[in-house]
């Protein structure tokens, strides 16, 4: 298979995958909040969301990366003249802040597991899961293209 034959394919499935991490991300975000205001326990459902955030956000985030680095158009065409690409406002935020935002949001979906499991009381996992949970969302909303999710 080619390059633009993969190119929809893998564009699909990251479009799709997009829409998994933000409702698995909204549920364990809430499910987070909801452990910290009515102090509720820790429990299996908390870890399984935790895991099922960054198996969703790590998926997301090969695909895109194939996206970028070898198949979507927008990014080679970004790649031939990148100072020329940093100028249009459109293959910027392909070629540089889609990609950047979304890493460091998926970076803190990793820290925000990672701390949550060493933490030692209920009240501190959710606190930690639902802060570090809410700022990554908020990241992802702001450089998702939101055009594109809808087209």
């Amino acid at each position: 298979m080619d390059t633009t034959t993969l190119y929809p394919i893998f564009l699909k499935i990251h479009h799709f995958l997009s829409w998994g991490i933000i409702l698995i991300l909204i549920l364990a975000m809430g499910k987070a909040w909801k452990g910290v205001f009515f102090k509720n326990r820790w429990n299996g459902t908390d870890m399984t969301l935790a895991t099922m955030t960054i198996l969703f956000a790590d998926i997301q985030l090969l695909t895109g990366i194939v996206l970028y680095a070898a198949l979507s158009p927008v990014t080679l065409a970004a790649f031939n003249d990148f100072g020329a690409a940093m100028q249009n406002p459109g293959l910027r935020f392909y070629a540089a802040e889609h990609l950047a935002v979304m890493v460091l949001a998926i970076i803190l979906l990793h820290f925000a597991r990672a701390k949550a499991r060493k933490a030692q009381f209920n009240a501190r996992k959710h606190r930690i899961s639902a802060v570090w949970y809410t700022i990554a969302l908020l990241l992802m909303a702001v450089r998702i293209p939101w055009e594109r999710i809808f087209s």
